[in-house]
């Protein structure tokens, strides 16, 4: 049997009889490899330089690509840097290259969430940041360990990254799911829960095989928040309801086990999630309620370099006395930045408290104005 010696042939350039006649059978061809992926990101990248850091084991591990996939995606990016006078091709631009190539139908059953955090918007404690980063890497070094070191014949199935994120409401699971996908420069869609559970047996699981089997083409991350309408405890079967809960559980258990990618899980209630879904996750971090000090810091980072302020604000008093979360903070600074270009000031003191206090009118919860001391009169403003 001859070999084809362009692994980018195309089956309409074959030779036939007759245009009159059909195949009589299906022709399957067999999916890539990734060492072949590997050699071929290798080839069509040789007239051209990755930014250090940035791998040929990387790319395919990450993208599961045809060859005539992979052709595009280098001769795009090598071609754009050629424009911009550039002699090494950036990790962003060789990821949008690729990302082009993808083909899939993920935004009719989820939401494209652009990323906007760095690391550098991570308020949280050093060891949740350091696993992050460690899961993080997983991606990022997973054809060398598994390959390379031989992990691949001891790991049969199970090879994808599954993190959990567990923590109270505004304490920054979804800023931190967008750092992930901007640290790996992978594209983050958002599922959207009430579109895939259904009240209808069956209709459930059809949903999440039809997302994974998208996924799988969109080479992306795959976001549940608040995830515990699909991952609740099992439970005694006392009717057909229970019966058919348990079977999405296991059916969602065995599709996160199968999937190849990326998911990112966010959960407000980490005791209603199945014991068993916990045994299949590679990392779980803990999003902690932020004390003083780190409110104190979420405040500052969360206002914008070119935002002008004024100078007697008080960080100290505001992350003491206001006991919130990352979410409402961000909440007040957007209010008082408001405030101020309403009345033409730099953002100060009054605009933050008074939008601090609006905030938790919106909870309930009532501030007494002799509770913020010297600062007080402020609310009059």
């Amino acid at each position: 049997m001859d070999l084809c010696r362009d692994k980018t042939f195309l089956l309409s350039e074959l030779p036939i009889r007759s245009r009159t006649h059909f195949l009589a059978a299906d022709l399957e061809i067999p999916p890539v490899s990734e060492e072949e992926r590997i050699a071929l990101f290798c080839e069509y990248l040789k007239d051209g330089r990755l930014e250090n850091g940035l791998t040929a084991e990387e790319l395919a591990s990450k993208f599961r690509f045809s060859p005539g996939q992979i052709r595009l995606a280098c001769e795009q990016a090598l071609g754009l840097a050629q424009l911009d006078g550039e002699t090494v091709i950036s990790s962003r631009r060789m990821h949008e290259c690729c990302y082009r190539q993808a083909v899939h139908k993920l935004e009719n059953l989820a939401v494209q969430v652009r990323p906007a955090f760095s690391w550098d918007d991570v308020v949280m404690p050093e060891e949740q940041k350091k696993l992050l980063r460690h899961a993080c890497s997983h991606i990022k070094y997973r054809y060398q360990v598994y390959y390379g070191w031989g992990f691949d014949k001891k790991i049969a199935y199970g090879r994808g990254l599954s993190v959990l994120f567990a923590g109270a409401p505004g304490t920054g699971k979804t800023m931190c799911a967008q750092v992930m996908a901007n640290e790996l420069n992978m594209e983050m869609y958002k599922i959207n829960i009430s579109q895939i559970v259904s009240k209808y047996i069956g209709e459930t699981e059809k949903n999440l095989q039809a997302v994974f089997a998208e996924a799988r083409h969109a080479n992306c991350i795959l976001f549940f928040d608040e995830c515990d309408a699909l991952f609740g405890k099992r439970g005694e079967v006392k009717d057909s309801n229970d019966r058919s809960a348990n079977v999405e559980v296991a059916y969602l258990l065995q599709q996160i086990e199968e999937y190849d990618g990326v998911c990112v899980l966010a959960t407000n209630l980490i005791g209603n999630i199945d014991d068993a879904f916990m045994r299949r996750i590679t990392y779980v971090v803990h999003f902690p309620f932020p004390d003083a000090a780190m409110r104190a810091e979420i405040y500052r980072r969360t206002i914008p370099a070119a935002a002008p302020l004024a100078g007697d604000i008080d960080w100290k008093f505001l992350a003491e006395k206001f006991q919130l979360s990352g979410g409402h903070i961000k909440n007040i600074v957007l209010s008082a930045a408001f405030l101020a270009a309403q009345e033409g000031v730099p953002i100060g003191m009054s605009q933050l408290l008074r939008a601090a206090v609006g905030e938790l009118k919106k909870n309930e919860i009532v501030v007494v104005r002799e509770e913020l001391r010297e600062f007080a009169d402020l609310l009059n403003d």
